[in-house]
C-alpha cells in the first residue's frame, strides 16, 4: 500500500498521432495538458510543477518554461525541471516529478510533450540544423563524412550480429509484434497501414546495412501528457492511480568511439537501480515499454535490463515472445516504430504501460498486467532511465 506522499501517475492523455501540421503547437500543448488533467479529475489551476518545455517550445518560453506556464495559469509554480535524454526526455522527467512530490516540493506535476504545426516535428523548426546537430551528437569526426544516426545504430546492430549470431529475422519479429499492437490503437500513426510480416520487414529496402526500412521509426507529429501527484491526493481523484515504485538512470559515454562495448550499455545501471528500489524481480514484470528508434534498441534494451542474458536477445524475441499474448508483451501500442515518433515520444511508451496497468488498453490489454517496466534511451545508447510502475 502506498504511503501518503508516494508518487503516482494519476492522469494520462494522448492526441492523434501523424500529420498535425494544420494544428498549432500551442493548441496541441494545451489539448494534451488539459486532457491528462481531466483524466485525473484535475485542472490547470491545480498544477504547481512542470517538466519540459513551455507551450510553444521556442524563444523565451523555452528558456523560462516555468514562468511561462505560471503566466498562463495565473499563479506561481513551485517546481520546474527538464532532462536531456533525447526522445526520452519527458518520460525521464517523470522521475524528477516523482522526487518533487515525494519530497513535498510540489503536489501536482504536469509532464507534457507536443509536436505540431509547420516544421513542428521531432527535429524542431529548422530541420537542416537539427539533423546536423543530431549527426554531431557524439563523435566530432564521423558526421563530416555524412554519417547519420541510423548509421550509428547500424554499426551496433552489425556488431551484435557478429558477436552473438543475432539474425535479421529475429529482429524482424520485434517490428511485426509492434505493428500488430499499433493496428489495435485508434490513435497510432502507422496502425492504419495494417499488419506486417517478417518477410515484409526483410524485403523492405536497406537504409543503413543491416537496418531496413521497417526496422526504423517514422517521423511524425503528436502529443501526450502525464500527471504525477501524491498517493494521498490521488485517493480523491477519479481514475486508478499507478504507483511509481522504482527509478534509475545510467549515463555511459558521449562519443560512441569511447564506448567500452558496442553491445552492452548503461541501461544495465538504470535497470539495476530501479529494480533494487522497487524490491521486485524481472520475473514479476508483466508488460514492458522500451525505447525503439530501431529494432536493435529493443533487443539490446531487454538484455541490458536483465530480462535475458547478454547475447541471448535474438532467441528471446523469437516466436512472438513480445506480442500482446507473448511471454513478455513489449511496446503493445506499437512503440516508436509503429505508434508514434513525435516530440518527446518516450512519454507515449510510459502512457501505454500506465493504460495496461489500469486495465484500460482495450483490445491490446495484457491479461493480469500488474507490474510494468519502462526503459528510455537517448542518443545512441548513451543515456538511459528505467522505471517500474505498479497497480496500487
Amino acid at each position: 500500500m502506498a504511503g501518503p506522499r508516494d508518487p503516482v501517475i494519476a492522469g494520462v492523455y494522448q492526441s492523434k498521432q501523424g500529420d498535425l501540421s494544420a494544428q498549432s503547437q500551442q493548441d496541441l500543448y494545451f489539448e494534451v495538458a488539459k486532457g491528462a488533467l481531466a483524466d485525473a479529475g484535475l485542472a490547470l489551476k491545480d498544477v504547481d510543477g512542470l517538466i519540459g518545455d513551455a507551450p510553444d517550445g521556442v524563444g523565451i518560453r523555452s528558456l523560462l518554461p516555468g514562468a511561462a506556464l505560471a503566466d498562463l495559469i495565473g499563479r506561481p509554480l513551485r517546481f520546474e525541471a527538464s532532462t536531456h535524454i533525447g526522445a526520452a526526455a519527458c518520460s525521464a522527467g517523470v522521475g524528477l516529478a516523482a522526487l518533487a512530490v515525494e519530497s513535498g516540493i510540489a503536489d501536482v506535476v504536469l509532464v507534457p510533450t507536443a509536436a505540431a504545426g509547420i516544421g513542428g516535428g521531432p527535429l524542431g523548426n529548422d530541420r537542416d540544423k537539427a539533423i546536423e546537430a543530431m549527426a554531431k551528437l557524439g563523435s566530432p569526426y564521423e558526421w563530416l563524412w555524412g554519417t547519420t544516426r541510423v548509421a550509428d545504430y547500424a554499426v551496433i546492430q552489425r556488431r551484435h550480429m557478429h558477436e552473438y549470431g543475432t539474425t535479421s529475422r529475429q529482429l524482424a519479429e520485434i517490428a511485426v509484434a509492434q505493428r500488430r499492437g499499433a493496428t489495435l490503437h485508434p490513435l497510432s500513426a502507422m496502425g492504419v497501414k495494417g499488419e506486417i510480416s517478417i518477410d515484409d520487414v526483410l524485403n523492405s529496402r536497406m537504409i543503413a546495412d543491416p537496418i531496413r526500412l521497417l526496422e526504423c521509426c517514422p517521423v511524425n507529429q503528436g502529443g501526450g501528457a502525464v500527471v504525477v501527484t501524491t498517493a494521498e491526493r490521488a485517493r480523491d481523484l477519479k481514475t486508478p492511480a499507478i504507483r511509481i515504485i522504482g527509478w534509475g538512470e545510467g549515463h555511459g559515454y558521449l562519443d560512441p568511439n569511447s564506448a567500452p562495448s558496442l553491445t552492452a550499455f548503461a541501461g544495465k545501471e538504470a535497470a539495476d537501480t530501479a529494480f533494487c528500489r522497487a524490491g521486485v524481480s524481472r520475473g514479476d514484470v508483466n508488460v514492458v515499454g522500451m525505447s525503439d528508434h530501431f529494432t536493435i534498441n529493443v533487443l539490446i534494451g531487454l538484455e541490458d535490463a536483465g530480462f535475458c542474458k547478454k547475447g541471448e536477445g535474438g532467441a528471446f524475441v523469437e516466436n512472438g515472445a513480445l506480442a500482446i499474448d507473448g511471454r513478455l508483451p513489449t511496446n503493445t501500442s506499437g512503440g516508436f516504430l509503429s505508434f508514434s515518433h513525435a516530440g518527446s515520444c518516450g512519454l507515449f511508451t510510459m502512457i501505454e504501460v500506465v493504460e495496461q496497468l489500469r486495465g484500460s488498453a482495450g483490445p491490446r490489454q495484457v491479461n493480469g498486467a500488474a507490474i510494468g517496466y519502462v526503459h528510455g534511451m537517448g542518443g545512441v545508447f548513451q543515456t538511459h532511465y528505467a522505471a517500474l510502475l505498479a497497480k496500487d
